[in-house]
């Protein structure tokens, strides 16, 4: 082969090589600035929770087990539910722990897969009802003065959110506001009720005063991470996490680490 050949060979290779790295997504460059997630402010345990000045639970876990090994840093901010999830859609931020789904939020956000499911359960205070209440499916509710929690969604338990009087500003003030007579009924789920007493030593169940049932015909509510579109690197991001979540679950490590809150 001349020389000529040979220098044309060379150019074909090169140029074959410049086209495909050219074509690779700028998305999945590297993570390098830390990932800014939030959570609920006011405790969303055994999940994410401030103990000690420190925000621990399975949110906590679970990033570290899937960005710890990738040497991708993050922080986690503890603002006021509807706050976090108002602020990362705008991009103040880049994601938001454990939320439900809603088809606005679909709209507005990027999901990630599932990473873990609640138990939807209705409570009621039984000196208002001390014969119980009639409820035969989750619409039952709704005849009922039913409350929530300030920025909350219910839609994925079968409700209209914008039903709910979702005046309470934090989960405590809904309790108050239920055993004060204020509110007949609030849904929330079985495993934060236990979180509470288990991670903050809060059983509101403890006086009989309030009582727990479950909701006949309701799906576990699955639980997202809400990623901002304006994340530059959100599409990375998506595939680190939900990649992430299927090894640890195939592992059992999960379940491990949902286990140790108990």
């Amino acid at each position: 082969m001349d020389t000529k050949k040979k220098q044309f060979q060379l150019f074909k290779i090169t140029l074959i090589f410049s086209l495909l790295f050219s074509f690779v997504p700028t998305s999945f460059a590297e993570i390098k600035q830390a990932i800014k997630f939030c959570g609920d402010g006011g405790g969303w345990p055994p999940y994410t929770y401030k103990k000690d000045g420190e925000v621990i639970g399975y949110d906590v876990d679970v990033l570290n087990a899937i960005l710890g090994p990738k040497n991708i840093k993050y922080t986690i901010a503890m603002p006021v539910w509807k706050r976090c999830v108002e602020g990362t859609k705008i991009g103040l931020y880049d994601a938001a722990l454990s939320a439900t789904f809603s088809e606005e939020r679909k709209r507005n956000f990027i999901f990630t897969d599932s990473y873990y499911s609640l138990t939807p359960v209705y409570i009621y205070s039984k000196k208002q009802f001390p014969d119980g209440l009639q409820i035969s499916n989750v619409k039952d509710l709704e005849k009922y003065h039913l409350c929530g929690v300030h920025g909350f969604n219910y839609d994925g338990v079968g409700l209209d959110s914008n039903r709910v009087d979702r005046s309470a500003k934090s989960f405590n003030q809904l309790v108050m506001k239920t055993v004060a007579g204020r509110c007949q009924v609030f849904v929330t789920h079985y495993e934060i009720m236990i979180g509470f007493k288990i991670e903050q030593g809060v059983d509101y169940l403890s006086q009989g005063v309030l009582i727990t049932k479950t909701i006949p015909g309701a799906p576990t509510n699955d639980n997202f991470i809400l990623i901002s579109k304006e994340y530059p690197q959100a599409k990375q991001l998506k595939e680190i996490l939900d990649t992430g979540v299927v090894k640890l679950r195939k592992s059992g490590q999960l379940k491990k680490f949902l286990e140790g809150y108990e």
